[in-house]
């Protein structure tokens, strides 16, 4: 059986098909870029910065953010919050041996950076933060007035009631 070489797109390796076992369809070239897409092991890139990976939460009176970071000392850390705009930055050092020949180099360094959107208003005054075996974890109260409020309902008299008033018993004026 013969092999005919196809070329997809020239920054891509060579595929080798095989003539009317399986035509490379529209479909097929779909699967193939999704399924290289969702496989990959590689951290989320934005331009040259890398994107961590973060879950956000909320726990009774407080959303919680936890972000994977990992390989970042505390020291090249920094949150800052303004307005509701959450941004997490951090920088993955390069670890440099003069007299080493690499093999393989697989794992990144650079530029970490999250910026999100809190979906409602915060006390910035009260947030708390650990950082423990690379992930980060901010505890983020909510503001006085995005906290859920009881409102007691009173019962209403039927239809055709009305609330009948007491008077209160007239003190007698002591003029002597």
């Amino acid at each position: 059986m013969m092999n005919i070489t196809l070329y997809r797109n020239p920054t891509r390796a060579l595929t080798t098909w095989t003539p009317f076992y399986r035509p490379l369809g529209l479909l097929d070239e779909m699967e193939e870029l999704a399924q290289e897409f969702w496989s990959s092991w590689q951290p989320d890139f934005f331009g040259t910065t890398l994107v961590p990976h973060t879950d956000v939460y909320e726990e009774k009176d407080q959303l919680v953010v936890k972000t994977e970071l990992p390989g970042i000392t505390k020291k090249d850390l920094e949150v800052t919050l303004e307005d509701d705009m959450l941004t997490i930055k951090a920088e993955k050092k390069e670890e440099v041996t003069e007299d080493a020949t690499h093999h393989t180099r697989e794992r990144y360094y650079g530029k970490y950076v999250r910026s999100m959107s809190l979906p409602y208003h915060v006390n910035g005054d009260n947030i708390s933060a650990t950082f423990d075996n690379g992930v980060l974890e901010l505890r983020i109260p909510k503001a006085e007035e995005v906290k859920t409020k009881r409102i007691e309902v009173k019962a209403q008299l039927p239809q055709g009631e009305r609330k009948k008033r007491q008077r209160k018993p007239k003190q007698k004026s002591s003029r002597s």
